[in-house]
């Protein structure tokens, strides 16, 4: 299975208010600067994640954007959820009665398995997760910070 990209653009922009939710606000210019994405798409980006409850916005010129729920309780899940479209197994429509219709039924039936259990892992990794190992690759090389 591929990820679309708004999927993995999604998780980068919440990962990076995440790591970023000291300030009050974080503005788009930075966030395009860190993850190397364009402006305009991020603004397309931040529209569906603004509306699935996951941002708060504050307009004007010292605007910008922050978690409006705290990492922990963030799962790679619902990111994912916000962006992809249902996942499904296309039917022919050559598809006859018989062996082919029932292999196709065993075939849907592990597919929908295979989905279930994707997406019950990614229901484990919170933004926090994600933002403390960032940190720890980040910071591995120094005598700053010590991770046990």
């Amino acid at each position: 299975m591929k990820l679309v990209t708004q999927v993995r653009y999604g998780i980068r922009i919440m990962l990076d208010l995440a790591m970023n939710q000291g300030k009050e606000v974080v503005q788009m210019g930075d966030i395009s600067s860190r993850q190397n994405i364009s402006l305009k798409y991020l603004e397309q980006l931040i529209r569906p994640i603004k509306e699935a409850g996951f941002v708060i916005s504050k307009r004007g010129r010292k605007g910008g954007h922050r978690l409006a729920i705290s990492p922990e309780k963030i799962t790679l899940a619902q990111i994912v959820r916000i962006f992809e479209k249902e996942v499904t197994l296309q039917d022919s429509a050559e598809d006859k009665e018989g062996y082919s219709e029932y292999q196709d039924s065993l075939i849907r039936g592990a597919w929908d398995e295979a989905i279930e259990a994707f997406y019950n892992r990614l229901e484990k990794v919170t933004l926090a997760d994600l933002s403390l190992d960032t940190t720890k690759k980040i910071w591995s090389d120094s005598d700053l910070l010590i991770f046990g």
